[in-house]
């Protein structure tokens, strides 16, 4: 039980510490664009839906060109903010988890169900016919976020180790 919770609070740190810090990213201090580039936090900035704004927060967490190529917003490769939190968030993952194997599992199934969740966002945001969930188009969109998982899951992988091996019962 503990795996299935560490891996929806995982994938809610994620997801909620990309847009703090895109929301705040132009009152932040120090040199943004060490941290993600400035034209992802234009884009983030420049757009008002909260929809569109959390697809912009998907790219920038499943990094992948062909997605910018369909989405035209966010980012098209990999930054550290995407690293920063997977990794965060697989280490909450793990904490919850309390096991190296469960925190790994929490981690990675916490990535995967973000990819899932952004592969509806983008399809419902990108077309108005939604009886087409799996033509072409959608498939498309699928298979590119997929394959953007590979370095979150990474990312996600060593927090949950970190986090599972913390908090294991010895």
């Amino acid at each position: 039980m503990s795996q299935v919770i560490g891996t929806f609070i995982g994938l809610i740190v994620a997801f909620a510490i990309t847009f703090v810090i895109l929301t705040f990213a132009i009152v932040i201090p120090f040199n943004i664009n060490d941290v993600i580039a400035s034209s992802i936090v234009q884009d983030f900035i420049d757009v008002s839906d909260l929809e569109l704004k959390l697809a912009v927060v998907g790219t920038v967490l499943y990094p992948n060109a062909s997605l910018y190529a369909i989405t035209r917003l966010g980012a098209e490769g990999a930054s550290v903010l995407m690293f920063l939190a997977w990794g965060t968030g697989g280490l909450i993952a793990g904490l919850i988890a309390r096991d190296f194997v469960q925190g790994i599992f929490a981690a990675v199934f916490s990535t995967i169900l973000g990819a899932f969740l952004t592969w509806l966002l983008v399809f419902f945001i990108n077309t108005s016919n939604f009886y087409d969930i799996f033509g072409p188009l959608s498939m498309a969109i699928l298979n590119h976020i997929l394959v953007a998982t590979i370095y979150p899951s990474i990312a996600a992988i060593v927090g949950g180790l970190l986090g599972g091996g913390i908090t294991r019962e010895r």
